[in-house]
């Protein structure tokens, strides 16, 4: 009889680490699919240094063989085993908190019942101080993370982020239910286990009671010991025979192992589920795919940046992978990404960006008819976003890579294919004059009020202060002495034979993408329009092609470092042979469809759009921000004297 209790005492406990691991699978099951016998595996290797080993070396080892085999890697593993043990602490404190009021000897319960509940208050003390300094909490952990390679830093910030994550999402996402429902039962039958153990051991020594087995695992004086190395202490005669111990505490441990190793996955009783029969979706605890961008959001989010920000870019993004970030000059993010069955890019913003990225969704809807457009496949709308997802395409290219990899020939075709497209489908829409106010307007918000920007930023004035400036080697006329040129009288005689209808607002090199070596009909889409004008003329079309073509705007995006000495600017900037022989012939393009006034109206407004693009370069890439200077520099030189001092 007293070896069948040992023996029901043995798979109870078996039973408790079996439920042990489901809870675990609670946290991970979040973030991706878990395998049962990688976790089961670990938590018993786990244990089974413990058994050996002290200071709890187990646990780490657990987290690390879990670790290497999920996919969010060891940090992911190790925040989850945290938030465990965590849940494990306040659980001890409470039954020695009922064992001590109840009829057991209080001095020995005392100090361990003080230090389960000194510990758990002090992790919830420091939890609430996380939380309300958070913001200090970051910085802190970003200044000491920077101070190693980007390989450690990227590591101790995912880390990080893994631990702030598993805990928010335990409260979020984690059914409470089935966290209390597998806690109670994995204390259930440990307690149970080990009152039979107890009872089993009282038949050698009738001394033997619960709180005796229970004290002697969780003891505060032993927690940091070896199970082996505690039963060597204990005042207990019976307790400290190695044999009694090890067969009660491995027996449970070896036979877990076996069935993890032996189970098959289809007759398995740790029934592995079909995600998609059941549904099931994971979150991602970090969306990206790219090391670099995974460390440059981490970087950005442990500056202490917008919360909210940070909150709705998560809750937007966590059920996919960010392959590449594609985002250049806006306040719009554009990515590709994959949810695992098709890949597609997906632009989304906040706030009054937000707004404005609705905009672009109607127009794409509107206009979808008559327009080569890309697909769009799914869109939302919520408080204080925007985000829509367009069809990727892997035989399509953005017309920068594809001027540059296919014969000069094609990608004029392509150019000209556009731009009649526009003609014929768009400009005739909604048709009417220019009228004085608006052209006003455009002028002072476009012009006047970026100029006064640009003469105010710091980063600027000194250079500003020249009357001529030396770009690479080349003297031009600074901004100032451009003034005559930008005033309203000025331009208002240049603009005002404009027409106004519906245009896309930003026809950009890179919003035009092409299907490269393509047998489709369909050959080229158009992205990104662009609702934010107030000059509804096509010019701006015209003009933003020109800033590609003319001005080498992707050029200089691809520019990295510029040195800057009194009125001197120097940066490496190389605009390629396709690029000038496309310019050349679209300016013979432009001369030979349109009147002279009207080519002219097209290249000032390309001076507008580099003056449009210059605040935004002042506050999001001041590194940089002389060399797109530069860029608008050198534009309105040629302009002018093509047109005013030739």
């Amino acid at each position: 009889m007293k070896y069948f209790i040992l023996i029901l005492a043995i798979l109870l406990l078996l039973l408790g680490h079996y439920f042990k691991m489901l809870r675990w699978r609670q946290f991970v099951e979040i973030y991706e699919k878990p395998q049962n016998d990688i976790l089961l595996k670990s938590l018993i290797i786990g244990y089974m240094v413990n058994f050996c080993l002290p200071f709890r070396i187990g646990d780490l080892i657990r987290s690390i063989y879990a670790g290497r085999k999920m996919k969010n890697g060891i940090g992911f593993s190790i925040a989850t085993v945290i938030v465990d043990k965590y849940l494990d602490v306040i659980v001890v404190g409470f039954l020695f908190l009922i064992f001590y009021l109840g009829s057991f000897p209080k001095v020995t319960l005392l100090y361990s019942l003080l230090f389960y509940l000194g510990l758990s208050t002090i992790a919830l003390y420091f939890l609430v101080i996380a939380i309300k300094y958070s913001r200090y909490l970051k910085i802190l952990t970003k200044k000491i993370s920077s101070i190693f390679n980007d390989e450690i830093e990227l590591n101790l910030l995912h880390f990080s982020w893994s631990i702030i994550s598993v805990f928010k999402d335990m409260y979020k996402k984690v059914s409470r239910k089935k966290l209390i429902y597998n806690t109670v039962l994995i204390w259930l039958w440990y307690i149970t286990s080990y009152y039979l153990f107890a009872t089993f051991l009282s038949t050698f020594q009738s001394t033997v009671k619960l709180i005796d087995v229970f004290n002697l695992l969780f003891n505060s004086n032993n927690i940091f010991m070896s199970t082996i190395r505690i039963s060597h202490i204990s005042s207990n005669l019976i307790l400290q025979i190695p044999l009694i111990m090890g067969l009660y505490i491995l027996t449970p441990l070896i036979a877990l192992y076996t069935i993890s190793i032996l189970k098959d996955k289809a007759n398995n009783t740790l029934i592995e589920n079909d995600d998609e029969q059941f549904g099931m979706k994971y979150l991602k605890i970090l969306p990206h795919v790219n090391k670099n961008e995974k460390l440059e959001f981490l970087e950005a989010y442990f500056s202490g940046g917008d919360r909210d920000y940070f909150k709705r870019y998560i809750e937007i993004n966590r059920n996919i992978s960010i392959i590449n970030d594609y985002s250049s000059g806006s306040n719009a993010t554009t990515m590709l990404c994959t949810n695992g069955k098709q890949s597609f890019f997906r632009k989304y913003a906040f706030g009054n960006a937000g707004e404005k990225l609705y905009q672009q969704i109607r127009w794409l809807h509107e206009h979808e008819n008559f327009l080569s457009l890309p697909k769009i496949i799914s869109e939302d709308r919520g408080k204080g976003y925007c985000y829509y997802d367009m069809l990727y395409d892997n035989s399509y290219v953005g017309f920068f890579n594809y001027v540059h990899s296919m014969p000069i020939e094609d990608s004029w075709s392509i150019m000209k294919k556009t731009l009649n497209e526009l003609e014929k489908n768009l400009y005739y829409i909604n048709i009417r004059k220019a009228d004085k106010d608006t052209i006003k307007k455009y002028i002072d918000t476009k012009v006047i009020q970026n100029i006064e920007k640009i003469k105010n930023a710091k980063l600027l004035k000194n250079l500003i202060e020249y009357d001529e400036l030396i770009i690479n080697g080349i003297k031009y006329k600074n901004l100032n002495y451009f003034s005559k040129y930008l005033t309203f009288e000025y331009l208002y005689d240049v603009f005002k034979e404009d027409k106004y209808s519906d245009i896309h607002g930003d026809l950009t090199i890179e919003n035009l993408i092409c299907r490269r070596n393509g047998v489709c009909k369909e050959d080229f889409y158009i992205i990104d329009p662009n609702t934010g004008n107030l000059h509804d003329s096509s010019n701006l079309d015209y003009s933003k092609l020109l800033q590609s073509l003319h001005g080498g705007y992707e050029f200089l995006m691809n520019t990295r470092n510029v040195d800057i000495i009194k009125n001197n600017i120097n940066y490496l900037y190389v605009k390629s042979s396709a690029y000038n022989e496309l310019y050349e012939r679209y300016k013979k393009f432009l001369n030979k469809k349109f009147t002279y006034n009207r080519v002219k109206s097209i290249f000032f407004h390309e001076i507008i759009h580099w003056l449009r693009l210059m605040p935004y370069k002042v506050e999001s890439d001041s590194r940089r921000v002389a060399v797109f200077y530069a860029g608008l520099i050198i534009v309105m030189n040629e302009i002018i004297e093509m047109y005013e001092e030739n």
